[in-house]
Formats: structure tokens, sequence, C-alpha cells
């Protein structure tokens, strides 16, 4: 009767273990599973920041300038070029009798011989003088010397010109132009000059433009406008 007793109740307290041994493994379960998962979770973070900081391929193609992006240079001009769509206006010196077409724009300032019109670099002179009795010994005379004294001349021709129905003595010459007032710079420029005389008067028409420049057409519309009133 002992050993009928006693062996149920050493069979209950074993289940009773046994139970309490499962529970504690599966609570040892549970918590390697959570610890598993907050690691995999963190190394991912760890990944997942240098990924969004890359611009994916998409994002460098859409940055990347195109080909027509050009730098920009500035103007649609350069310095003392006409443009072919540049208006003309008339100036008239009513005083000395003469009248010139110059562009729109230009800084136009009369002088008591005549009138300087002028861009940044492009300049238009007008300078009116008494008539000599011989035009061409004038200009070998007494113009060009005056010329040549001034810094950086140099003679690229010396003509005659068909300007209209009219025959025009003309040089053309290298020469710095006038010093910048603000920064003191010279460029080295082309003139074309032409003497044109009336009545009692010679205009002595000066055309300058920067070296390399192409002005011919608008300086010619210039020189043609030329009229004595």
């Amino acid at each position: 009767m002992k050993i009928t007793t006693a062996t149920p109740l050493r069979r209950g307290i074993a289940s009773g273990l046994l139970l309490l041994a499962v529970a504690g493994c599966g609570g040892s379960t549970g918590t390697a599973t959570r610890s598993i998962t907050a690691d995999a979770s963190a190394s991912g973070a760890g990944f997942a920041a240098p990924t969004s900081q890359a611009p994916s391929e998409s994002a460098l193609s859409s940055t990347a300038p195109e080909e027509s992006q050009a730098p920009d240079v500035g103007g649609g001009t350069t310095a003392g070029d006409v443009p072919d769509n540049a208006v003309f206006l008339t100036y008239h010196q009513a005083k000395l009798g003469f009248s010139i077409q110059y562009v729109e724009g230009w800084q136009v300032r009369t002088q008591p011989d005549g009138v300087l019109i002028n861009d940044k670099d492009s300049s238009e002179t007008v300078t009116v003088v008494g008539l000599p009795s011989d035009v061409a010994s004038y200009v070998g005379s007494t113009d060009l010397p005056a010329l040549q004294a001034q810094a950086g001349f140099k003679l690229v021709k010396q003509d005659t010109v068909k300007v209209g129905a009219a025959k025009l003595h003309h040089l053309v010459y290298h020469i710095l132009s006038p010093a910048d007032p603000v920064t003191g710079k010279q460029v080295p420029s082309t003139v074309d000059r032409y003497y044109v005389p009336g009545p009692t008067r010679l205009a002595i028409v000066s055309l300058s433009t920067p070296d390399g420049v192409d002005n011919v057409d608008a300086f010619r519309q210039m020189i043609e406008s030329f009229g004595w009133a």
C-alpha cells in the first residue's frame, strides 16, 4: 500500500518539474528570438544609411549638365562689335553744318570742332577744320605726322576710296585707344579715317574699332551717311 501511494506522488512531482523545465526553455527560446530580430534590425539600419546617401544612377543623370548648357560668356557680341540688327540714328550739328548716322545707344558728346560718339571700345569721331587748298598735301604734311606722334601708331595704308559719288582721301592705321578713365586700359584698335571736303570746311571722319572686330558694314553706313548741310 505504501509503494502504490508513493509512486503516484513521485510521478506528480516529476511531472511538475518537467513542466517547469519546459516553461523555462520556452522563455529562453523567446528571448533568443527577440535578440536576433533586434540585431537584424540594427544591422539593417547600419547598411541603409550609406545606401540612402549615395545618389542613384537616375539622380546622377538628372543633375549632370547637358551639352547645350554652354558657359555664360557675357553679352551677345564682342566688345566694340556693332550687331547686325543695330538701329541707326542721325546726329545733326547745326553750328558746323553737318550730319552723320550713329548706332543707337552710343554716347554722343558734342565738341567745339565736331562730335565724338562712342560705345565701350568703338568710336565715331568727326573733326571739322578749315578747308585746305590741297587736301592730299594737308593729309601728308599736317595730319599724318600728328598721328605718327601718337603711341602705338602704325600706318596700314594710305589711298583714295569712292564713297557715293565722291572720291575721298583715306587712311587705315593701328593705334591704342584713349585710356579708360576708370581702369586706364588702352585697347589696340584699327581706324578708318576719311577726309570729306565741304564748301568751306574739311571734315575728318575717324571710325575706330578694336583689332579683330569686323564693323565694316556699320562703318560703311556711317561714312556714306555723312552730309554737309
